[in-house]
């Protein structure tokens, strides 16, 4: 019984793959952020998205993530470009083409805000 209990456990051959291998680094990273974003810590969302944007510039949710940070954050100069980029990987999707107007819109009035 001794034995057992002081032997290493060998994997089996049906073991659960590392988890990430199951899911891609740029995934994870896109899902926290919109965890992040959800709860506010848009600092943070916008770091994991733009890691999982420059793992995978063609996954749409990642710069739709990074975009709806920037634009949190007020960053509409910056949001625009990227949602503008997300718009083009998927230019059917109804959420970033709203998002896109949205931050549009919002750059628009900063700008005239700073003529005044």
């Amino acid at each position: 019984m001794l034995e057992a209990v002081t032997k290493k456990a060998s994997p089996s051959k049906s073991a659960t793959p590392p988890m990430k291998q199951l899911f891609p680094r740029h995934i994870i990273l896109s899902n926290r952020s919109a965890s992040f974003l959800k709860l506010g810590e848009h600092e943070k969302a916008l770091k994991d998205a733009g890691q999982a944007v420059v793992l995978d510039p063609t996954y749409v949710k990642a710069a739709f993530r990074k975009g709806l940070a920037l634009h949190a954050m007020g960053r509409y100069q910056d949001a625009v470009p990227v949602l503008g980029a997300a718009h083009n990987i998927e230019p059917k999707n109804k959420q970033i083409k709203q998002a896109l107007q949205f931050a549009e819109v919002r750059l628009q009035q900063e700008m005239r805000k700073r003529m005044q």
